[in-house]
């Protein structure tokens, strides 16, 4: 003849006292119940983890200074994928940096198209957001040349139409496995120098 049982669902705190009865231990209604395996639990075994997010620091943006205009000549040509054919991109590679405390990569980028007209931004890109901003616009035939954006905000890279190239910045060069790039880093991949990524890498 089979026997066949429901399959006993119980709380981690009710197993010693099953245990107890099953071998013959006198239980009383009194006894304290304890868990044997109790020291070997971690926090969230014992219930006894809680997350306080009131003990983070929110993230503050550096003071942001817009370094002087580029010499156009000494620009460094980036192929993108996402640019417009008739667009073509140039970046000051050799004064990229990267905010010691905000983690920002700022820089001038410099637009030119077909008919030779250009513009700069210097902008700087957060890779833990997949945001962009723009500090400052200038153009070689305004006077002054460099107009600094008083009220500029941080913008998702991907919002579509020509911002697309800036996502593919981020993606390709400015973000890795482990999070923003150094500055050197960042140019090494420019130049297809920067060896392979792995999260044990130093």
């Amino acid at each position: 003849m089979l026997f066949r049982f429901r399959s006993l669902r119980l709380p981690l705190s009710r197993i010693p006292l099953v245990l107890a009865l099953l071998y013959g231990a006198t239980v009383h209604a009194n006894d304290p119940v304890t868990d044997p395996y109790w020291e070997y639990r971690d926090e969230v075994g014992r219930g006894e983890f809680s997350y306080d997010d009131s003990q983070e620091v929110p993230w503050i943006e550096n003071e942001t200074q817009v370094t002087a205009l580029p010499v156009v000549d000494e620009l460094h040509r980036l192929n993108m994928d996402l640019l417009p054919r008739e667009f073509t991109l140039f970046i000051d590679r050799d004064r990229i940096t990267v905010g010691p405390d905000d983690y920002v990569v700022r820089m001038w980028l410099w637009v030119r198209n077909d008919q030779g007209n250009e513009t700069g931004t210097f902008e700087g890109y957060r890779c833990d957001t997949g945001e962009y901003k723009i500090y400052a616009y200038a153009n070689p035939r305004r006077d002054p040349p460099v107009r600094v954006h008083k009220r500029a905000k941080w913008r998702p890279a991907d919002a579509g139409g020509q911002s697309t190239y800036r996502s593919e910045l981020l993606r390709d060069y400015f973000c890795g496995l482990r999070g923003t790039r150094s500055a050197r880093e960042i140019q090494a991949s420019m130049t297809g120098a920067f060896r392979r990524e792995y999260f044990l890498s130093e």
